[in-house]
């Protein structure tokens, strides 16, 4: 169904692909696998139109009159049935779920047969085992339920249906999915592979690998190393092929204390009244703290409270029950040094996409020597510190000149990490800080988290990976309905925290 042979691609200095050849056969999941900046989804947006190779050929599907079929835009990929859900939304907030999948067709709204469209997401949503409301609208849906309707929207661009066919690419479809919600997406994959769809299924997470893909490709710094069944290699060669050398995730033994260390979070009875429609309140009775030298941890299936509380906790929207000692709630509003910040969102929450990697890494230190002085920027003393943050943090990228959004998703978050940790910050509110990085990036990102608890630091984490978060918190505690429990971790099990998650006592 693909063939992708040769394919080459340089952005200035940088080579993203260098002979790459792929082929996926039709009804199969072919898994795509490399670390960050290794040119996946740049090998996909070739493939779906969006970026046009250097070298080589792209063909789609059987050849017509002695010609391979190739997209020279998305446009013509979507007319050779192939759809892309991208690692970063890309849907209208205003928009209901019927037309984000009709504008994602390439369909206009005028006379729009809503009834007929309706119908069809809600086939899609029956095979995929979901609950999808095709009226709602995107501004209203939580994360997972948009990533959802980007699915089903890629589909239905694809000219996919129930019975299936067409292409379906996945960059890293999983990442801001809940186990439970991941555990009824891979199956709906199988399904629509034996259906006859072809899915390129890029991700990060190789236990899901091993659970859905037929055959693999994986690539280090845009060669391929590594082509054939994905049943052949562990997780650990896996790791091992993409990184080029042997990775494994930091572990901690959490630390007894025998007495209460100071506290540089503290949050007693955070009680938030229910918005305009529902009866159910934000979060209800919510106390803990953070000490220093301490990982404290949040588990939780998104959407049971973690958005609003991160949000009291950062100042963004102030309450008396919430506490960070020596820091007053102007000061988290304006993004003082010592506050990290890691949210979940980093294109819209943490990087201005349209300024350079320089100007980003200096968003918190404009106004201070040697960056600034009496008012005027010294911007060759940004270039200079954002080279240093670059190399310290292991940003691949062609300088610190070079536009943030030029870089790919696991290096945008690394240049969010690099500003906010610089500080050696004394509290860091880190959200789903691994979110869409390989697994080395993850190791380090949970290793410096680590170095920083170590250096004094107290950590706030709110993770919806349980095996990440497990693995370097001191304690858990378990968002469910907008109420906080102790999971009573670590003398509790993993299955007990998931039981909580799920609202079991």
């Amino acid at each position: 169904m693909i063939q992708l042979t040769s394919i080459s691609k340089t952005f200035g200095n940088v080579t993203a692909l260098s002979g790459v050849t792929l082929t996926a056969a039709d009804g199969s999941v072919h898994g795509i696998l490399g670390e960050n900046g290794a040119g996946k989804s740049t090998l996909m947006r070739i493939l779906f139109g969006l970026e046009q190779a250097d070298s080589g050929t792209v063909a789609i599907g059987p050849a017509e009159n002695g010609k391979a079929r190739a997209p020279r835009s998305a446009q013509a990929a979507t007319a050779l049935g192939v759809g892309m859900v991208h690692q970063h939304f890309a849907l209208v907030p205003t928009a209901t779920v019927i037309e984000a999948c009709v504008l994602g067709a390439g369909r206009g709204l005028g006379r729009l047969d809503r009834p007929a469209w309706r119908a069809r997401i809600a086939a899609m949503a029956t095979m995929l085992q979901w609950q999808v409301d095709p009226d709602a609208r995107i501004a209203t849906l939580g994360v997972g339920q948009q990533q959802r309707v980007e699915i089903i929207k890629a589909l239905l661009m694809a000219g996919t249906d129930v019975a299936g066919g067409g292409t379906l690419i996945l960059d890293e479809p999983t990442a801001v999915l809940t186990p439970q919600e991941v555990d009824e997406l891979l199956p709906a994959l199988r399904r629509l592979a034996a259906a006859g769809t072809t899915v390129l299924f890029i991700s990060h997470k190789l236990h899901e690998v091993e659970r859905v893909c037929d055959e693999l490709t994986i690539l280090r710094h845009g060669r391929v190393v590594h082509q054939g069944p994905a049943a052949a290699l562990s997780r650990e060669q896996m790791a091992e092929l993409m990184v080029g050398s042997k990775v494994s995730l930091p572990r901690v033994e959490p630390r007894t204390r025998s007495a209460k260390a100071p506290a540089v979070l503290e949050v007693d009875g955070l009680t938030l009244p229910p918005v305009a429609g529902s009866s159910r309140a934000p979060l209800s009775g919510v106390s803990f703290r953070v000490e220093r030298e301490e990982i404290v941890a949040i588990a939780g299936v998104d959407g049971n409270g973690q958005a609003p509380l991160v949000r009291c906790v950062l100042g963004l929207d102030p309450h008396p029950a919430v506490v960070t000692p020596g820091l007053a709630v102007d000061q988290r509003l304006a993004g003082d040094a010592r506050l990290g910040v890691i949210p979940d969102d980093r294109q819209h929450e943490a990087l201005v996409m349209s300024l350079s990697i320089a100007e980003n890494l200096l968003l918190k230190d404009h106004r201070r020597w040697p960056f600034s002085w009496h008012g005027w920027l010294r911007f060759a003393a940004w270039r200079a510190h954002a080279g240093e943050l670059m190399a310290r943090f292991s940003v691949r990228g062609a300088g610190p000149t070079a536009t943030v959004a030029a870089l790919s998703g696991g290096n945008q978050q690394k240049v969010v990490i690099a500003r906010e940790l610089q500080h050696q910050p004394g509290l860091i509110i880190a959200v789903n800080p691994t979110r869409g990085l390989d697994v080395a990036a993850s190791a380090e990102v949970m290793t410096r988290l680590l170095a920083a608890r170590a250096g004094g630091a107290g950590v706030l984490l709110v993770h919806h990976d349980l095996d990440e978060l497990l693995a370097v918190a001191d304690r858990v505690l378990v968002l469910f309905d907008g109420r906080l429990s102790d999971s009573g971790w670590p003398q509790c099990t993993r299955e007990h925290i998931g039981r909580l998650m799920l609202g079991v006592a």
